[in-house]
């Protein structure tokens, strides 16, 4: 990389910054630490943007410079200190808002952010409490991982312009400037819907992007406002297009901007899975003529009973009043009772069937 071509675009960027300030302002030692980091950035990442984004590296320092001078000075000290290129760009989106928290694993309750509110869907009365394979999705969590950075990768979306971007088929994001692997997501299938942290940087206007499924029809509704130079985060679950081979998502911006998003999960349908069982035992020894009557355990945490039965180890050995299962004020126990109807000793076994649908 050209190490005066960067240092040009720096000096540049400062004087934009104070407006035409003298040469006296600019040796202003906040002002001299910045362009340090800046200069540090950009030479310490430039041959990473080129090897894998094939980018030029100086024509990314030009495009960052501006950026960068723009960051807060905490922000550029923790870009610089960085030991990886994502704990770089994690440092300079410090400002965007933290991501909302995600329903747990096989719910298929989603919540919807925007606005700034975050509210809950309603479910329909009327779906089955297994689910419901034609209507129901599964959320799935993924570690956040980066599917598209403008920065890296196409350059800014042009104000009032629309870009389309690939994420439920891909084998790495770095064509459009996320990571070099398919995030756990790119191999699962027909996605529903993905979740995502989206994050406008340096729009050039007050306005909002919004994202919404390629093909379809833009919503009113924003997914991220911001503000001329802000860094500006909203997490947004987005429809995908899975009835095509090109772009799932397409997003329009209202001003010109850098968008980057992170995907921390996905929707998709639920498969069929095998029944999870287990079984709960006791045993009693009765004595001759004795009457017995004692509780099988109950099933474990998230099982449920589907059967449950007792017996002796001899052929006619008791009667049974309670045989495993007994309606018991509006719920179902598990029970044996009755009588030793020899005159020894004999002994009474109980099991009960406890099962679960683990879902996908």
């Amino acid at each position: 990389m050209n190490r005066s071509s960067i240092a040009l675009g720096v000096f540049l960027g400062c004087a934009l910054l104070s407006g035409g300030a003298s040469a006296a302002s600019l040796a202003n030692a906040e002002q001299q630490r910045r362009s340090d980091l800046v200069l540090q950035i950009v030479e310490k990442w430039g041959a990473h943007v080129e090897g894998a984004y094939s980018r030029p590296a100086e024509a990314w320092g030009d495009d960052m410079v501006p950026l960068l001078m723009k960051a807060p000075l905490d922000s550029l000290q923790r870009a610089a200190n960085a030991r990886t290129f994502e704990d770089m760009n994690e440092a300079l989106l410090a400002k965007a808002a933290p991501v909302p928290t995600m329903p747990r694993a096989g719910l298929s309750t989603p919540l919807v952010t925007g606005g700034g509110n975050t509210r809950a869907v309603k479910r329909d009365d009327a779906t089955n409490a297994l689910g419901d394979a034609d209507q129901d999705l599964v959320y799935v969590p993924v570690t956040p991982c980066r599917v598209l950075d403008t920065r890296l990768a196409g350059g800014r979306i042009a104000a009032e312009g629309t870009r389309g971007f690939d994420i439920a088929a891909a084998t790495d994001y770095t064509a459009q400037g996320g990571a070099a692997t398919n995030c756990n997501v790119g191999n699962v299938g027909a996605i529903g819907s993905v979740v995502i942290n989206f994050t406008a940087v340096n729009p050039s206007i007050a306005g909002f992007v919004t994202a919404y499924e390629a093909g379809g029809t833009r919503p009113l509704a924003a997914t991220v406002n911001y503000v001329a130079g802000d860094i500006r985060g909203n997490l947004a679950i987005v429809p995908l297009d899975n009835d095509s081979a090109g772009d799932d998502i397409s997003v329009y911006s209202f001003g010109e901007t850098h968008l980057v998003g992170d995907i921390v999960g996905y929707f998709i349908a639920p498969q069929a899975t095998a029944m999870e069982c287990t079984a709960t035992t006791a045993s009693q020894n009765v004595a001759a003529n004795a009457i017995f009557n004692f509780p099988i355990p109950a099933c474990p945490v998230s099982y449920s009973v589907t059967g449950a039965g007792c017996r002796t180890p001899g052929f006619n050995e008791a009667t049974f009043a309670i045989n495993g299962l007994y309606w018991n004020n509006g719920a179902v126990d598990t029970y044996c009772a009755g009588q030793n109807t020899t005159a020894g000793v004999i002994t009474v076994q109980g099991a009960a069937q406890c099962c679960r649908v683990p879902g996908r």
